[in-house]
């Protein structure tokens, strides 16, 4: 059978359409016995809510763990500096350098059946920035930040900041980027990633919730490798 994924680039690509055949090694990997796939979008395929509607939600990303533009400078941020970047991120909204609209990818994270969705923003000029985001949907059609990551100058910028993935035997899906997987945890209202189940006080606690971070997490380069290839243009973009 023939699937045919589709995802709207912009930056006057128009509408990518990749043609898939259902057969192991090509559009599956199988890790220690688990088998992955890209997460079908389901009924998440079909919300198509404008990034310039979405842009005031930009307002909850904190910008304190950016470095300045003059990266010598190492005084905190003034209360007057936060507010001006967050209504830059607001005013600019979900755009690439270019000032192309962002692609916004929509998914359910925690199987509430209250759809998310992830996008990257970026920033141009002598030091361009990749800030990337996932919001999680909440009742009354709100979103709340709850993850979101930057990179400096790579020359490139992320369509699809955190892929969603089905592995087989799961119900929740597993998202990955590119270093770290993440799988949603209800009773915390959070997400247990590579980094929880390896450091800190909660580390063994979290490996024994998440067994399958414990057994994927060592291959989350290459999960994301492979995932990053089911997606046009290898999921990045050149600014």
């Amino acid at each position: 059978m023939t699937i045919f994924h589709c995802i709207a680039l912009g930056l006057g690509l128009g509408m990518t359409c990749v043609a898939s055949t259902t057969t192991a090694g090509e559009k599956a990997l199988t890790i220690d016995g688990k088998t992955i796939t890209i997460a079908d979008p389901g009924k998440c395929s079909s919300v198509h809510r404008p990034g310039r509607e979405l842009a005031r939600y930009l307002r909850q990303y904190d910008p304190t763990w950016e470095s300045k533009q003059d990266a010598n400078d190492e005084t905190p941020y003034t209360k007057e500096d936060i507010r001006l970047i967050k209504n830059g991120l607001v005013e600019a909204g979900f755009r690439y350098p270019n000032t192309e609209e962002s692609v916004i990818t929509w998914m359910d994270v925690d199987g509430d059946d209250v759809c998310d969705f992830t996008a990257s923003t970026g920033v141009g000029g002598m030091r361009s920035i990749d800030r990337m985001f996932l919001f999680r949907g909440l009742a009354k059609g709100n979103f709340q930040l709850i993850d979101s990551d930057h990179r400096y100058m790579e020359g490139s910028i992320t369509v699809v900041p955190y892929i969603p993935l089905t592995v087989s035997g799961e119900r929740l899906p597993v998202l990955v980027k590119e270093y770290t997987l993440l799988q949603w945890q209800a009773d915390s209202k959070q997400f247990a990633t590579c980094e929880t189940i390896q450091y800190g006080p909660e580390a063994a606690k979290q490996r024994a919730g998440f067994p399958l971070l414990a057994q994927l997490c060592p291959k989350a380069r290459e999960i994301y490798d492979w995932a990053a290839d089911q997606l046009p243009h290898k999921n990045a973009i050149p600014h």
